[in-house]
């Protein structure tokens, strides 16, 4: 005997599990997990198998390595392949591509002044994130390793995100009035 289900009901359960954030985290973890698993066996360092920071310093000395013909860091990988880590364009291009199809993708409008706040608040971000020893991503996978201080950086990340949320729900009231 044979059981189908209406194509309806399917579609609608797929929508529904697709959606819900326990799914998508993890999916996200086993994908970075398995990313993970390739770059080490690629010679890339520990806990680097989606690191923001870290890609994104790759992809900019790599490029400008390849561009300027200059010497800048790379993580071994990158060192030995031909193209720097492109997972940050992955992430940038399929954020872009998702946020267009669901008719979500709105550019904030701003003065130049605001702009040049989220621009330096961008590199401060990326800077403290390698000095701190990377990203969230990372710093999740470094716990997984052991690492005690990637866990004061995670506790540090979550208190500074709990912060700048308070603060933009106080300038959002603010306007609102």
């Amino acid at each position: 005997m044979e059981l189908r289900y209406p194509r309806d009901t399917i579609r609608n359960i797929s929508s529904v599990l697709i959606r819900h954030p326990a799914f998508l985290g993890a999916t996200i973890g086993i994908l970075a997990a398995f990313s993970q698993a390739l770059l080490i066996s690629a010679g890339g360092p520990e806990a680097y198998g989606f690191c923001v920071a870290c890609h994104t310093r790759d992809l900019v000395n790599g490029m400008t390595n390849i561009v300027a013909g200059t010497s800048l860091a790379l993580a071994a990988i990158s060192k030995n392949s031909l193209l720097p880590v492109m997972s940050v364009a992955g992430v940038l291009i399929g954020g872009y591509i998702s946020a267009t199809l669901h008719r979500e993708h709105r550019i904030k409008k701003g003065t130049r002044i605001e702009y040049l706040w989220y621009f330096l608040a961008g590199v401060a971000v990326l800077n403290l994130a390698m000095i701190f020893g990377g990203c969230p991503y990372r710093a999740a996978l470094r716990t997984g390793y052991g690492d005690l201080t990637a866990i004061l950086f995670i506790v540090a990340m979550a208190a500074g995100v709990i912060l700048g949320a308070y603060l933009m729900l106080k300038k959002a009231e603010r306007e609102d009035a």
